[in-house]
């Protein structure tokens, strides 16, 4: 009986040491000036692959490893200003962001032919498919390079293929644009905020996402982004189609993580009007 209680004591300072071990956060992210909970937050370290997104309440969970304590946590949206909260401050915290001032750009109106076509990678190797997996907290996205033809372009759709398979049910996308910066994707450049949830009953590998209404308009080349955004019941487990023969694919599990090239093309492509 004495044997036991010493493994237990033992036993509750392992556990005790372990749990200290992580620096807990969690806290809402609101509007600043309507007071109202925001969405699809991401929030992390960036570029160390540590992260989470908000709820459909604006609540977020996150454990970092104790050695993170010093660093930065960024908390983004693409409609809102960033800020930055050392993270062993970050507990029971509300967050407040400020909206971002909506610029329109000038639309040209011209009397030339349009011409329409779909760049980007629009196959897939039937054997060959790109696994991603994240937490049920934190988001999976892949990006593919985009090359503009032509002075400006509207993105009237943006394609990509999931393999039937894949376990997607109440998972939802958002199209993100970055920058090209030495064939890596950079910055945002699009400040819009599209999200989509993908269909249960597909009857095809590929989901088509329409734009022609977002007037997208783009001057330069860039990186098109599928960011998976979790469920929050179980992990997101998706198979992307993909080619060999085309580079410039890259992925990443985590918000604000690190961008890791991909063997390949991602089986993304959007369509353009020039």
């Amino acid at each position: 009986m004495r044997t036991i209680f010493y493994i237990l004591i033992i036993f509750q300072l392992f556990s005790s040491k372990a749990f200290s071990q992580e620096i807990v956060m969690n806290g809402i992210v609101i509007d600043s000036e309507n007071q109202e909970p925001i969405e699809f937050v991401n929030i992390g370290v960036q570029n160390k692959n540590q992260g989470t997104i908000t709820n459909s309440n604006g609540k977020f969970n996150l454990r970092l490893p104790k050695e993170y304590k010093t660093d930065s946590v960024t908390v983004s949206h693409i409609n809102y200003y960033s800020v930055k909260i050392l993270a062993q401050n970050l507990k029971n915290q509300t967050i407040l962001l400020e909206p971002k001032t909506t610029v329109l750009s000038e639309v040209v109106v011209s009397n030339k032919k349009i011409k329409n076509r779909k760049i980007g990678v629009k196959s897939y190797n039937r054997l060959l498919s790109t696994r991603v997996t994240s937490k049920s907290t934190d988001i999976i996205e892949l990006a593919q390079l985009i090359k503009v033809p032509t002075e400006e372009a509207k993105v009237k759709a943006v394609n990509f293929n999931i393999r039937k398979w894949s376990k997607v049910d109440g998972v939802k996308v958002r199209i993100n644009f970055y920058e090209n910066v030495d064939n890596y994707p950079s910055k945002k450049i699009i400040q819009k905020n599209i999200i989509q949830e993908i269909p249960t009953e597909r009857e095809s590998d590929w989901i088509r996402i329409d734009l022609n209404n977002s007037d997208i308009y783009i001057t330069q080349d860039f990186f098109i982004g599928i960011e998976f955004i979790p469920n929050f019941n179980n992990p997101t487990i998706v198979d992307l189609g993909g080619i060999l023969t085309k580079g410039k694919g890259y992925r990443r599990e985590s918000s604000l993580g690190t961008w890791e090239k991909l063997n390949g093309g991602a089986s993304i492509n959007v369509e353009i009007a020039y």
